[in-house]
């Protein structure tokens, strides 16, 4: 019987791909330091993985470097899963950028430590948040160094604007997503990554959309409390004000409804509120060098009514991003699911086509270009 494998490879030989222009911009997330070589007959397999991206016409893949997993003995860096990855994408001919995020065990405070959440938690070491920045901004210069001329592209932490990904409870009170809390590790992270790669280029990590407007949600360490989570606007706002300066913004404007459509009593959320307000901003604060980068973008097949519908949500959403000029790629979400309770998946395990999977193919074979880049 053929493998998985085999039938991928045979597959892209069949399949429309994206035209070059867009492929180079058309990255997914499909969390390959995750996986391993299991047996080559189902996507568990990262070269099964591999091929699969390869299949789809993606021209890269976002790269995970996680804190959490290179060093979860402190002082004990173990690169092997990265090492080989990298090794494989570029046997592959497949780009990539990285994340550099969570923190290991060790690296959180006491009370955080059995929280199934520690690793969204700022580091802090011995005690100190400011040394947590320090040993976390290290460790973020040694990934820039190691794969240098590889990966270039590096944006730190990610959906820092929620306080589900960013936790501050060094006293014990959970400040949940503060700007001038993550100032301190970006500026620092940033300035330690162009020491080890002078060409590379430094984002603010992935900002959650929030569906354009700002909201609550509850403390993951307490839950009789609620915190804020700011637009991503409103966030890069208070870096600005702040003095810190980056190279790219990074942006997840995921939305609860399809392109086009008004919700929360406010105006058309895709992309109005969750793309064209970040653009507007940086036009605002005369940012002209500073890029976005759509580091997740995808669509919970749930929320459309039908598979016409989400047909029209991928191809809506993928050209709304794509052709726009300061948008410098695009990261669909995510080539797998790995929480069942989300269906965002492009994939099944066994490599068959998620409705997701079908809107996508159908989007990309009905690429005509953009009519002109906004």
């Amino acid at each position: 019987m053929m493998s998985l494998l085999a039938a991928l490879v045979s597959l892209s030989l069949q399949q429309p791909v994206p035209a070059d222009s867009i492929k180079a911009r058309l990255y997914v997330q499909g969390e390959l330091t995750w996986y391993g070589r299991g047996p080559a007959t189902d996507l568990s397999n990262r070269l099964v993985r591999i091929a699969a991206i390869r299949r789809l016409g993606f021209g890269g893949t976002r790269l995970p470097v996680e804190w959490v997993w290179v060093e979860p003995v402190r002082g004990q860096r173990n690169w092997a899963r990265l090492d080989s990855t990298v090794a494989e994408l570029k046997q592959a001919g497949l780009a990539a950028y990285g994340v550099i995020a969570y923190s290991p065990r060790w690296a959180v405070p006491a009370g955080v430590i059995h929280s199934p959440h520690f690793a969204a938690h700022r580091p802090v070491v011995d005690g100190s948040s400011a040394k947590g920045d320090t040993v976390f901004a290290g460790f973020a210069a040694a990934a820039a160094r190691r794969y240098r001329g590889f990966i270039d592209r590096w944006e730190i932490w990610n959906e820092e604007n929620h306080p589900a990904f960013w936790l501050n409870a060094l006293d014990g009170f959970n400040r949940g997503a503060d700007v001038d809390d993550y100032a301190h590790l970006f500026t620092l992270t940033r300035d330690s990554i162009r020491v080890a790669n002078p060409g590379a280029r430094v984002a603010v990590g992935g900002l959650a959309s929030l569906n354009g407007v700002p909201l609550t949600w509850h403390d993951p360490l307490d839950s009789t409390r609620v915190l804020s989570a700011p637009t991503p606007q409103g966030y890069v706002r208070a870096l600005v004000s702040l003095g810190v300066s980056f190279d790219a913004i990074g942006l997840h404007p995921y939305t609860t409804v399809p392109p086009g459509r008004r919700a929360f009593g406010r105006g058309v959320v895709f992309p109005d509120l969750v793309v064209d307000s970040v653009l507007d901003l940086l036009d605002e604060l005369k940012l002209s060098g500073v890029d976005v980068w759509v580091t997740e973008w995808g669509v919970n097949a749930p929320f459309a009514t039908s598979q016409t519908m989400l047909d029209t949500w991928f191809r809506d959403g993928l050209s709304a991003l794509l052709c726009r000029k300061r948008i410098a790629f695009v990261t669909v979400h995510t080539l797998m699911d790995v929480n069942p309770q989300e269906h965002y998946g492009l994939l099944r395990i066994d490599g068959s086509e998620t409705t997701d999977g079908i809107a996508f193919r159908r989007a990309m074979s009905g690429w005509t270009g953009c009519p002109s880049l906004r």
